[in-house]
Order: C-alpha cells, then structure tokens, then sequence
C-alpha cells in the first residue's frame, strides 16, 4: 500500500482512503469474501479488544518495580501481530490479572532502584532481542518501547462515528493518521509521545534504537536528543541489526550508559 508522508492533512486522509478501497477490492478477490460493514465492525471491536489488552500490560510496566521484564513484554507484543487476537486477548487479561497480584505482593522483576529505560526508535520484529537482553542483564529494567511493535500500536483505537462501510474505513484511515512513525512529516507528536512516556513510566535513560540504513529513524534521532535533553534526559543512540557480532560493543556502550545515568541519580 502507498501512504501519505502528510497522514493528517485533507489531501492526505482522502489518499489514504482510496488506498484502503483498493485494499479492499485485492483482499476480496483473492479470498473471495465480501467484505460488509457488519463484519468489518467485528473485526474492529476484536483488535480494539487487543489493543486495550496490551495497553493494560503496558500501563502495569509502570509501576516500580516493574513486575513484568522488558524482554517478556517485547515477546508478548511481538507475537500480538501473529497469534489468534480472541486467545491472545484472553490471555494478556489473565497475565495482568497474575501481574497485578505480583505487584500487590511487592514482587518485581528487578529492584526499584534499578535505571529505567525507554528504548524508542524502529520496530523490533522476532527474533529481534538483542538490546533487550544486553540492557537487562546490565541491570536495567526497560519499561516502555516507543515503537510500532511498542506504544504506537496500542496506543489508539479504531473509533468508528458511523455504521456504514464508508465510515468504518474512514475510522481506519484516522487511527493509522495518529501514529508518529518517523515516515510521517511534520511529526511534532512523536516528541511530545517521547517524552510524555518518559515522564509517566519514570524513564531515567533512553536508548534510541535504529536499523542500519533506516534512514528515517536516523534522521529524525537528531531532534528525539534535543527534545530529551530539554528533559533533562540522557540518551544512548544505538545503530545495528539482528546479527549478535556487535553485542559486545553494544554491552560496553550500554554499561557505560547507565553509569552516566547512576551519576545523575541526588545522593
């Protein structure tokens, strides 16, 4: 599908519109169901469902100690995108439900002194854990993920503000307009995203993650340091793939970044 690089103009969201029309020509004919308001109304309110589902797990990685690690939450999200949503849906509510028990119980994953990390940048698709296990075994606890395998997928539902197949569309059309991903321009929202997390998810250190040759993410790097460093925010920017050749480096670097953050600590 072609996207508009401005989403949230006119121009744009009418373009974005007949992109999801001849989506939906393609997906009809190629599985040969029809595609009617009804069950397209379904379908929103099943991921809506999902996404509620994970933004409860999300809202729990708040508290501190955290009672979940980053590294099981970034799975979990992960396969959000290949499990069957009514099982997966069922089962995120009862991991918060055994979540909020642990938390009630005083049980973390780390201590609550332990640095907490953002990390924000690309998606990490499986089997892409590297940061979050070199980050982890360093001693942090990582948080939030600003990222559309992250806050950006769950963040914001489908609202339909009508029951016609037109308006269900057009319902899909405005979610996708709101997500800051770093291919959209102007994106003044993804830096007011970043640093709104920060502050409600006690960040301490952000550890800005991109894919070589993700030149967006890149780019856009330059501006996320200025917005944080206004925060009075550190941040370590990180450029690598899904190979581990670079882990040692990346352990190194990731140490030292959490001793600058241990030094900012008051004593």
């Amino acid at each position: 599908m072609e996207i508009p690089h401005k989403p949230n103009t006119q121009k744009g969201k009418e373009f974005w519109y007949k992109e999801l029309e001849a989506f939906q020509a393609e997906i009809e004919k190629l599985t040969g169901n029809k595609i009617t308001a009804e069950k397209l109304k379904a379908s929103i309110e099943l991921i809506n469902n999902k996404r509620k589902a994970l933004k409860r797990l999300q809202d729990l990685r708040a508290k501190n100690p955290s009672p979940i690690s980053g590294l099981d939450a970034l799975l979990i999200y992960q396969i959000s995108f290949n499990d069957d949503p009514v099982r997966f849906t069922a089962k995120v509510n009862e991991l918060c439900d055994e979540l909020e028990e642990r938390f009630r119980n005083g049980i973390g994953v780390t201590s609550k002194d332990a640095p907490r990390l953002m990390i924000s940048g690309c998606p990490m698709a499986i089997p892409n854990w590297k940061l979050h296990s070199i980050a982890q075994a360093a001693g942090a606890s990582v948080v939030v993920e600003e990222s559309c395998v992250g806050t950006r997928y769950f963040t914001d539902l489908v609202e339909p503000k009508g029951e016609s197949l037109h308006d269900l569309l057009y319902a899909i059309v405005e979610k996708y307009s709101q997500i800051p991903c770093a291919c959209f321009t102007p994106n003044e929202k993804r830096l007011d995203s970043i640093t709104t997390l920060a502050k409600q998810f006690g960040v301490q250190g952000v550890i800005y993650y991109t894919l070589q040759n993700c030149h967006d993410y890149n780019v856009e790097g330059v501006k996320v340091e200025r917005a944080l460093k206004a925060e009075g925010l550190p941040m370590l920017k990180i450029e690598t793939d899904y190979a581990m050749g670079d882990s040692e480096q990346i352990k190194t670097r990731v140490e030292a970044f959490l001793e600058i953050i241990e030094g900012n600590k008051p004593h």
